[in-house]
């Protein structure tokens, strides 16, 4: 069972990065990019599901680095270095072949998507360790 200090972490993590996609994907990138492209982007999936997913997403980015953890510094600052290398573990070259496999998507979007990808990583992956500190108390295994 994992510690209190690790679900209040990936809480906080959740809520920032929800909140990160909800102004952008759901603000700013709805007109310049999805209403651009209406017949490859499901437009009424229900957005419980969005915010469910990033918590998901969350929990295993912070699963993993409770894995990895003594590979990174301690602080912000490791965990935003081990968001950029989960970051483009999980969308290098994957996004970008996005393109390829969907008739219309647009490699310019695919870069975007790469990049935003790693970007969202590097900010979980930051607040998700400047609240855990796992050094400070004693995390059991899973």
């Amino acid at each position: 069972m994992k510690s209190s200090k690790f679900w209040i972490a990936v809480a906080a993590a959740g809520v920032a990065v929800n909140v990160l996609d909800g102004v952008l994907q759901g603000m700013i990138l709805q007109n310049m990019y999805y209403s651009k492209h209406p017949d490859l982007f499901n437009m009424t999936a229900n957005p419980a599901w969005y915010i469910f997913g990033d918590f998901v997403a969350v929990l295993v980015l912070a699963w993993v680095y409770d894995k990895v953890s003594s590979s990174f510094a301690s602080g912000w600052m490791g965990g935003a270095m081990y968001g950029l290398y989960a970051g483009v573990l999980v969308n290098f070259p994957a996004q970008i072949f996005l393109h390829l496999y969907i008739r219309g998507f647009s490699y310019r979007l695919a870069w975007f998507n790469t990049i935003y990808g790693i970007v969202w990583t590097v900010i979980a992956g930051a607040i998700f360790v400047a609240v855990y500190k796992k050094g400070a108390s004693t995390s059991s295994a899973s």
